[in-house]
């Protein structure tokens, strides 16, 4: 007697069945043009869409295979004009029917664009606008003395909850922002950490909070997004409408 295979659980079936014994699915019929359940190996393939800065598309890659790496030199998606980008910077890759990205230890990191809260751990960079920033965790300060026990001079010192500094080109710090409060606001104008001369940032762009011992970043409904950067080792599953940062190059990921 014949049998068939369950395309939803693999079982066998006889073929006089119409629906499966085990996980009571139907069974289609030889020929019969249903679909079949897609394997890892079928499932939808992506590409990335480059964005200009004034929100158009130019350029954009097909990730019909396996694994594809993105840099200035190596790979198949380069960019050899932007000396932000590593030689070999990023992987793109699919695993278990997922795309993922991970960052192939480069200089400046590979950046995702928020669409929820993420926690946030000491020494981690994010991009609001044109501006990059490191998070530090609180400090409980203590006045410096030389060998001598002399305490050096200077402004009274505070604790705070968490520290933002600006990083500015060729990685040297900019502007830092105690936060002597649990909630700090990035953003143009009006905000508590302000940068009025970055037409690439919201006037409220981003928040960064302290709660339950933890630190959180989220957006603050900007235009252009707030971009966190990927951890070493991190692989991030990546969805249609999700949006990166390599190096200057703004890309979105579409099916």
């Amino acid at each position: 007697m014949s049998e068939r295979k369950c395309s939803r659980c693999g079982e066998n079936v006889q073929a006089e069945f119409s629906f499966c014994m085990n996980c009571g699915s139907p069974v289609e019929e030889p020929d019969s043009g249903t679909a079949r359940m897609a394997t890892p190996d079928q499932a939808p393939k992506f590409k990335l869409v480059l964005i200009r800065g004034d929100g158009g598309q130019t350029a954009s890659y097909s990730l019909g295979g396996k694994e594809h790496v993105a840099g200035r030199e190596d790979g198949i998606i380069l960019f050899p004009d932007d000396d932000t980008v590593s030689p070999s910077h990023a992987s793109f890759f699919y695993a278990d029917g997922r795309l993922l990205v991970k960052d192939l230890g480069s200089t400046n990191g590979t950046y995702f664009r928020l669409t929820d809260p993420v926690e946030m751990r000491n020494g981690d960079r994010f991009i609001c606008g044109e501006q990059l920033f490191i998070v530090e965790e609180g400090l409980t300060v203590e006045p410096v003395a030389d060998q001598d026990g002399t305490v050096f001079a200077g402004t009274p010192l505070s604790n705070w909850f968490f520290r933002l500094v600006q990083v500015l080109k060729g990685g040297k710090p900019g502007a830092v922002h105690c936060a002597r409060k649990a909630k700090v606001i990035i953003g143009r104008e009006k905000a508590d950490f302000s940068f009025p001369d970055d037409k690439f940032m919201s006037h409220k762009h981003s928040q960064v909070e302290h709660r339950d011992g933890s630190l959180w970043l989220s957006d603050a409904g900007s235009r252009n997004g707030t971009f966190m950067r990927l951890r070493d080792g991190e692989e991030r599953i990546l969805n249609e409408g999700d949006y990166l940062f390599i190096g200057r190059q703004l890309m979105k990921v579409v099916a």
